[in-house]
């Protein structure tokens, strides 16, 4: 098999586009991307082509891996965005070949490594990063909730839209953990337009914030630490509820560990989709 690897400059989003649905088009949910979905995927992930290679054989891509370019926000490591082989060319040994490609390019930048989530289930991809030298870190929640479920009032506090360049800068205050890369502030700026952020104010200060894209995906549910327990969450839960063009809250990528939020969901009648491992390699 002749096989050509290069990194993604110049290659049309249409085509990159073809590959990922086709190299997930077997999963128990096929995965149908449209174009403009895709590069919805990539503007709010940092895809860089520099950063991200595919291996093509005959004209065709069989195998790709899509990454950032290495992120001060992750400590100089890159966020990989997505890994797929064409079902055709798995087992052919090109995710270690793509894996020696990405991680060089990104170690002869001074980057520190890299991070991912995989499906907590997929054994096979577990596997295969494990054995890359991949470490687990966070388990992530992913689920979802009814708006018609909700039934928290938002009565009582001070409910307003905030730009998302807007919310608080300093996050110390806020925030136990940090999001993911796809739900950080960077990459709700990076959709303006589809992105929207609720705030619960006193007195003038900020004391919580939802951020949430117009399909339902909620990114952010914050509140200041020493105003938990007063029914702020719930408020701003509700909030967003009311807000989007959609009939559910998805949420992607929770902390396991982060208690409160998890209960306020549990209480919400959150329904649990899967579980993501989050995975780093140091260089």
């Amino acid at each position: 098999m002749s096989l050509e690897i290069s990194n993604c400059a110049g290659i049309e989003p249409t085509l990159l586009c073809e590959a990922m649905n086709m190299a997930f088009s077997d999963y128990v949910v096929p995965l149908h991307l449209s174009v403009e979905k895709f590069t919805d995927f990539q503007k709010q992930r940092g895809f860089s082509s520099r950063h991200s290679f595919i291996a093509r054989t005959n004209g065709e891509i069989a195998a790709f891996w899509f990454s950032s370019a290495p992120n001060p926000d992750l400590g100089g490591g890159a966020y990989t965005l997505s890994v797929g082989t064409h079902p055709q060319y798995r087992r052919k040994g090109l995710f270690a070949q793509l894996l020696k490609v990405v991680s060089g390019q990104l170690a002869a930048e001074g980057a520190s490594g890299m991070q991912l989530e995989v499906i907590s289930t997929n054994d096979k991809a577990v596997a295969a990063y494990e054995n890359a030298g991949f470490q687990t870190g966070r388990r992530l929640r992913v689920c979802k909730l009814s708006t018609a479920g909700i039934e928290v009032s938002s009565a009582g506090w001070d409910l307003r839209p905030i730009e998302i360049t807007a919310l608080p800068s300093e996050e110390t205050a806020f925030f136990d953990w940090q999001p993911t890369p796809q739900n950080s502030k960077k990459a709700l700026s990076a959709l303006a337009g589809k992105s929207k952020a609720i705030s619960a104010r006193a007195n003038g200060e900020v004391l919580g914030w939802v951020a949430f894209y117009r399909d339902g995906s909620v990114a952010q549910l914050v509140v200041r630490k020493d105003q938990r327990r007063k029914g702020v969450g719930g408020a701003l839960l509700a909030a967003a509820a009311e807000a989007v063009d959609n009939e559910q809250l998805v949420f992607v990528n929770v902390d396991r560990s982060d208690m409160a939020t998890n209960a306020l969901l549990d209480r919400a009648g959150a329904e649990d989709l899967l579980e993501q491992l989050e995975m780093r390699l140091t260089f």
